[in-house]
C-alpha cells in the first residue's frame, strides 16, 4: 500500500502537457520527409483518397526544437523550424503551404446549442 501511494505521489507531481498536432498542406506532392529531432516531433504523411500525398501531420512528442525537411514535387527542398512549448507548437510560415492546428479551443461563438425541439401535441390546435 505505501509503494502505490508513494507512486501515486510521484505520478501526481509530474507536469502535464497540452501539445497541439498540427496539419499542413501544400499544392504539391510531398515526398523524402527527413526530421532532425525524432523524439521531439514525429511527422506522418496523409495519403487521400485521391493519392495526393500533399498533407503532413505534425505530432509533437515533447518540448523543444526541431527542423523539418521535405521535398516538393520532387525537385524543391523546403525546410521549416518547429518549437515546441507545453502549451503550444509554433511552425514558421512557409511560403505555399498552409498550417492548422487541430487542438484549438473553440471560441464562444461555436459553443452556442440549439434550443431545445418543442413538443407538439397531435390534434391540438396552435393559437
Amino acid at each position: 500500500m505505501k509503494k502505490f501511494l508513494l507512486s501515486l505521489i510521484l505520478l501526481s507531481a509530474m507536469p502535464v502537457y497540452a501539445f497541439e498536432d498540427c496539419l499542413i498542406s501544400t499544392n504539391g506532392k510531398l515526398t523524402d520527409i527527413s526530421i532532425e529531432h525524432n523524439d521531439i516531433v514525429d511527422v506522418c504523411p496523409i495519403v487521400t483518397i485521391m493519392n495526393e500525398k500533399n498533407t503532413l501531420l505534425i505530432h509533437p512528442l515533447k518540448t523543444g526544437e526541431t527542423r523539418v525537411c521535405v521535398l516538393k514535387n520532387g525537385k524543391e527542398k523546403v525546410m521549416f523550424n518547429i518549437k515546441i512549448t507545453p502549451d503550444k507548437t509554433e511552425i514558421e510560415e512557409i511560403k505555399g503551404f498552409d498550417i492548422l492546428k487541430l487542438d484549438m479551443p473553440p471560441s464562444s461563438e461555436e459553443n452556442e446549442l440549439d434550443p431545445p425541439p418543442m413538443l407538439r401535441e397531435i390534434g391540438k390546435k396552435e393559437g
